[in-house]
């Protein structure tokens, strides 16, 4: 049997544990996910440690999700991609935690990553009512 990834959601603020709350309205409790709020007054180097510390008891083939390209969530996790079986998808939003976590159980690693990043995109879009035509 395939062990199901655990995903992390690293954040600017209280952004992640939002989007966990959003999504565990739909799906219901979300199992082996958890939220890193980046708060003020929390460095980067503090930041780092508080991930590492959960990715040591964590096994192996672990899903990051960051809400920003670039930003300090982002380079704690990409920094950390070189010691951990991790793989990292940024701009983060509730399709890519559903998906994530409906997936995980039946994919893994660059699979998952690829899978999870397809969903968010196709999440965004722009909206526009039908014209008169039906079109």
């Amino acid at each position: 049997m395939k062990e199901t990834s655990w995903l992390l959601i690293l954040t600017h603020g209280n952004a992640g544990e939002a989007l966990m709350q959003s999504a565990e309205m739909i799906m219901g409790r979300l199992e082996n996910v958890w939220a890193f709020p980046l708060l003020p007054g929390i460095s980067p180097e503090e930041f780092m440690e508080m991930v590492k510390t959960k990715l040591d008891i964590l096994p192996r083939g672990v899903l990051i999700l960051t809400d920003l390209f670039g930003g300090t969530p982002f380079n704690v996790a990409i920094a950390l991609s070189g010691r951990y079986d991790i793989n990292v998808v940024s701009g983060v939003n509730i399709s890519m935690i559903i998906e994530g976590d409906v997936l995980r159980r039946h994919l893994s690693g660059r699979e998952l990553a690829e899978a999870v990043q397809k969903a968010g995109m196709k999440a965004c879009c722009i909206a526009d009512l039908p014209n008169q035509n039906g079109e």
